[in-house]
């Protein structure tokens, strides 16, 4: 079974790190996107072009298809590469993954992209984006995915047409108290693809580190063994 782990804005793939140790029964990667950790941010503007791009690269190690998990962005860049890959992927499985922009939602998530807030309201979490991404670099890469969300929600890139060219069976994962990837956002759009189901976790928020791992990869497992059955 090929599985590849893609990890959220701001993340690394140090972020799904213990998921990734949890199935080592599988041939399990995890990459890391452009501009994040020790990647460059490119020249031009930050863009879902080139995190599919750094899925191509993965996929080109991979013999077969593979089951993607996506968490927050990068559950949209897998809807987004199964949609343009249709034989290369055997499932989508995303958790906490924004799919629906609205100007209301993009200003609440731009407020959050503020690096000078962030050293003065979550100074431990400023901390933690300078060690992953470089005390140098870590507040480029906040701005630069603010411009990211700004373009995204000027113009979604998983429209209708998108999200109905998707094959594979997909199986969306959110929190019941996630307010930025919201449940009522997450049916909705799973009735736009032919075969989605979705998962509400309980008592849980959009922070990754919130999550019952133990449930989320008891439901991975069993989502990725149903669908190599099918």
């Amino acid at each position: 079974m090929n599985i590849l782990l893609l990890h959220g804005a701001l993340g690394t793939k140090r972020q799904l790190a213990f998921l990734a140790e949890s199935l080592d029964h599988a041939n399990c990667r995890s990459i890391t996107f452009t501009g994040h950790g020790e990647n460059d941010l490119p020249p031009e503007v930050l863009s879902f072009d080139q995190f599919l791009r750094d899925v191509d690269e993965a996929m080109l190690k991979v013999s077969g298809p593979a089951h993607l998990f996506g968490y927050s962005m990068g559950g949209y860049v897998a809807l987004l590469w199964a949609a343009r890959n249709p034989t290369r992927v055997a499932s989508v499985s995303t958790l906490g993954t924004k799919l629906v922009w609205t100007p209301e939602s993009l200003q609440k998530e731009l407020k959050k992209l503020d690096p000078v807030l962030m050293e003065e309201k979550v100074p431990e979490f400023a901390l933690g984006l300078a060690a992953a991404h470089g005390p140098e670099r870590w507040k480029d890469l906040v701005t630069a995915t603010a411009d990211l969300m700004t373009r995204l929600a000027a113009q979604p890139l998983l429209t209708d047409e998108m999200l109905a060219a998707i094959e594979c069976p997909v199986l969306l994962g959110v929190g019941d108290r996630d307010t930025t990837a919201s449940p009522e956002d997450t049916m909705a759009t799973s009735r736009k693809i032919k075969d989605a189901g979705v998962m509400i976790f309980p008592r849980t928020r959009h922070p990754f580190e919130e999550v019952d791992l133990d449930l989320l990869i008891t439901q991975l497992s069993r989502f990725w063994e149903g669908a190599d059955g099918e």
